[in-house]
């Protein structure tokens, strides 16, 4: 029992470091520590939605795993991710481009912590080694990919508000 424990604190410590260094660096701290949480569950839930549709996807499709894995998965769960940073930047959660990358990558925490707990679920035979390069990589990622995704997203925002998200609905 301790044994998973452990393995679990490793899996997982490395996502949460990261974003905790990202929050202690942002000398404003506009965003709040509630917010983080709330990007993290939001993050956690799409990885959760993204599990069961690409189950439903790669059963429907009848498209092998491996070709799913390449063309389809990706586009799915990265949409996921940007879904949660289009809603924070729309609702106007977010004002500058630190704020939305520290949003986006707490979503991408999320997403990560949830993919690393179900990797070691499935996988409880892994060497730690491996649980600390697969948690950096996935917050690297996960995290790197939705946060550069806000940085690119309020910037055009800011740039054209009546243009960039108009297929979002109203503002």
């Amino acid at each position: 029992m301790l044994g998973t424990v452990l393995r679990g604190v490793v899996a997982l410590l490395p996502v949460v470091v990261f974003l905790g260094a990202l929050f202690w660096f942002d000398s404003f701290k506009v965003v709040r520590a509630r917010a983080i949480v709330v990007s993290v569950a939001a993050g956690m839930l799409a990885a959760f939605a993204g599990y069961w549709l690409n189950g439903w996807l790669i059963y429907t499709l009848e498209l092998d795993y491996v070709d799913y894995a390449r063309w389809v998965s990706p586009w799915l769960e990265e949409a996921l991710k940007a879904a949660l940073v289009v809603y924070v930047i729309r609702t106007r959660r977010v004002g500058m481009i630190v704020d939305a990358a520290i949003c986006g990558f707490a979503v991408g925490t999320g997403f990560a912590l949830f993919e690393n707990l179900y990797y070691l679920l499935m996988r409880p035979e892994t060497h730690p080694a491996v649980q600390v390069v697969r948690g950096f990589g996935t917050a690297i990622m996960h995290g790197g990919a939705t946060a550069a995704f806000a940085i690119v997203s309020i910037s055009l925002a800011e740039r054209r508000p009546d243009g960039w998200f108009r297929v979002f609905g109203p503002g």
